[in-house]
């Protein structure tokens, strides 16, 4: 992504999203993007797959410019985005359905996912039957189900309770380590700072609108990462500090973290 701009017109003008934004995400790469409300994170989302167009700048998949949906990336949502008439089953499958996968394919594929999150037993079961915890990991074997070589994950923890959230963020942590397993890539936007620094490899940091990289963390901390620790306790504080005050020191004791382009 280069030099990336948004802005949409209203009746009072126009209102720019976000500017120039740059980064790139690598192979085997798990970003994590935080930044206040209204800085263009989700939107930042819509525009890597191709659900929207930028102002300006351009937006590139292993170098070719993404003009259209990219079927190569698949999404998990903050509210589930589940279809209530449709089973487990039925929406997991929807991905698969609508690239015209044969049926064949499409049974031994949603039977694999359903697996790996932990919803055997419930094929059959509608959203309504399921917990918030339940929901969220039929959005995640959706999205699995199509093998996209990026996952893009907006809010996906944080219309559940703080056990469940918690729960879920260590099974996806043991997804993404397996390489049995796609994705290649993961992008997570979250207001959360914690469960950035938890879960990802790298933070972008987004200014105020109209969003800006403010800085990228490396984040170096072994896994899994304990919150409690004084290097994490302080890292968390620098990147809280540089989305409020716009700027900061990394403290020398979270030296196992370091701040790079992004």
């Amino acid at each position: 992504m280069t030099d990336v701009d948004k802005s949409f017109a209203s009746r009072h003008g126009t209102i720019s999203i976000m500017s120039g934004i740059t980064f790139s995400v690598a192979d085997n790469d798990f970003l994590a993007i935080v930044g206040p409300s209204g800085c263009g994170k989700s939107t930042l989302l819509r525009l890597i797959q191709g659900l929207d167009r930028p102002t300006a700048g351009t937006i590139r998949f292993r170098g070719k410019p993404i003009t259209s949906v990219a079927q190569q990336m698949a999404m998990v949502f903050q509210n589930f985005a589940l279809f209530p008439w449709l089973t487990v089953k039925q929406n997991v499958a929807l991905g698969l359905e609508a690239r015209g996968a044969a049926p064949e394919r499409i049974e031994a594929v949603v039977e694999r996912y359903i697996g790996v999150t932990g919803l055997v037993g419930f094929e059959e079961a509608y959203p309504r039957e399921l917990s918030g915890g339940m929901r969220q990991r039929v959005g995640l074997a959706r999205a699995l189900a199509v093998e996209p070589a990026v996952l893009l994950m907006d809010e996906p923890f944080s219309a559940l309770n703080a056990l469940t959230a918690e729960s879920l963020r260590e099974e996806v942590l043991q997804l993404w380590q397996d390489p049995a397993l796609p994705p290649e890539a993961v992008i997570l936007v979250t207001h959360n700072i914690e469960e950035a620094l938890l879960m990802a490899d790298r933070v972008l940091v987004l200014s105020r609108r109209p969003g800006r990289v403010l800085a990228g963390v490396l984040v170096r901390l072994p896994r899994p990462r304990d919150r409690k620790s004084a290097a994490f306790y302080e890292l968390t504080d620098y990147v809280y500090s540089l989305i409020t005050e716009g700027g900061a020191k990394l403290p020398e004791t979270a030296g196992s973290a370091a701040v790079r382009p992004p």
